[in-house]
């Protein structure tokens, strides 16, 4: 007969510690550590549980991701602006504040994040999925791919020719 374990004793949020290192990536690029890495890096490096996405999107994401998505896809302040629908004096006020964006903008933040990713994944490094978000492309009726991402239905045009790219180029 087999002997029945007892529970163990846990403090109150014993195990978020346990859960919330589940969800940090391994290894940090350019070793960095996790206070150095702009949160949009931090996005873009690895998948976010769909739970956690949705508490980042309600809380807001820090209004500095701006400067971040700025360096890291390379593009003018105006570009990733007109991405969040932010005006530019909006986004300057809130980053001098040190105050989040709204949720709107911030899940187009998280949205530009999960597209780059699989972008990346597709061509396989960082500057060939940056180029290939900025150049003007045919199967998108001749506009970028980043300039979709400001929408839902854009984004899912984006994802289907990135999944197309990747599975050989069918349509």
């Amino acid at each position: 007969m087999a002997k029945r374990r007892k529970p163990m004793k846990r403090s109150p949020g014993a195990g978020t510690a346990r859960r919330h290192a589940r969800l940090r990536p391994r290894g940090r690029p350019g070793g960095l550590s996790k206070q150095e890495i702009p949160p949009f890096m931090l996005f873009v490096t690895r998948e976010t549980p769909t739970a956690q996405k949705i508490d980042i999107i309600r809380a807001g994401v820090g209004a500095r991701v701006v400067d971040d998505m700025v360096a890291y896809l390379q593009v003018p302040k105006a570009v990733i602006f007109a991405l969040l629908h932010t005006p530019e004096s909006t986004a300057h006020k809130l980053i001098k504040d040190n105050r989040n964006l709204d949720a709107a903008a911030s899940e187009r933040v998280v949205r530009v994040a999960d597209i780059t990713r699989l972008a990346q994944a597709t061509f396989g490094a960082r500057e060939a999925a940056t180029h290939w978000l900025k150049s003007v492309n045919l199967a998108l009726a001749g506009v970028t791919p980043l300039s979709m991402l400001d929408t839902e239905p854009g984004a899912g045009e984006v994802r289907r020719l990135l999944h197309a790219i990747d599975a050989g180029g069918v349509l």
